[in-house]
C-alpha cells in the first residue's frame, strides 16, 4: 500500500493506492496521527483519497472511523473521495453511510471545507 500526502491551502489529502487491510493499515494510521499531532490542537481539514484502493476489511473501517472520532474532537473533518462500489458496500453495511461526507471530486471535497 502507498500513501501520498499533499496539501491544498488548509486541507490534507491522502492519497491511498492498494488494499486497505489487516497489518497495512498502520502505515495509514500512523500518517493520520501525525497529521493530528502536528496540527498542535487546531482543527484538521483531511480528504481520505480511495479511488486506488481495490479492497478494505474491517481494519481498514476501523483506521478510518478512528480518524473522523479524532479529527472530530479537535473540531476538524475527515471526508471520503472516491469511494468504490465495494468500500461503499462495506460502509452502508457499517451502518457508517451517514457519518462519512463522501465526494466524487476533489473540487467538491475541498470546497465542503469552506
Amino acid at each position: 500500500m502507498q500513501i501520498n500526502l499533499r496539501n491544498k491551502g488548509n486541507v490534507i489529502i491522502l492519497d491511498i493506492e492498494g488494499n486497505l487491510v489487516g497489518p497495512n493499515t498502520i502505515a495509514l494510521k500512523n500518517i493520520i496521527d501525525d497529521q493530528i499531532r502536528e496540527s498542535g490542537g487546531e482543527p484538521v481539514f483531511m480528504i481520505l483519497n480511495m479511488e486506488r484502493v481495490q479492497m478494505m476489511d474491517s481494519s481498514g473501517l476501523g483506521v478510518i472511523v478512528a480518524a473522523y472520532a479524532s479529527i472530530r474532537r479537535n473540531n476538524g473533518r475527515v471526508v471520503l473521495l472516491n469511494i468504490g462500489g465495494n468500500i461503499r458496500s462495506l460502509i452502508v453495511m457499517a451502518k457508517l453511510v451517514t457519518i462519512f461526507d463522501r465526494y466524487d471530486t476533489e473540487a467538491e471535497a475541498i470546497a465542503s471545507f469552506l
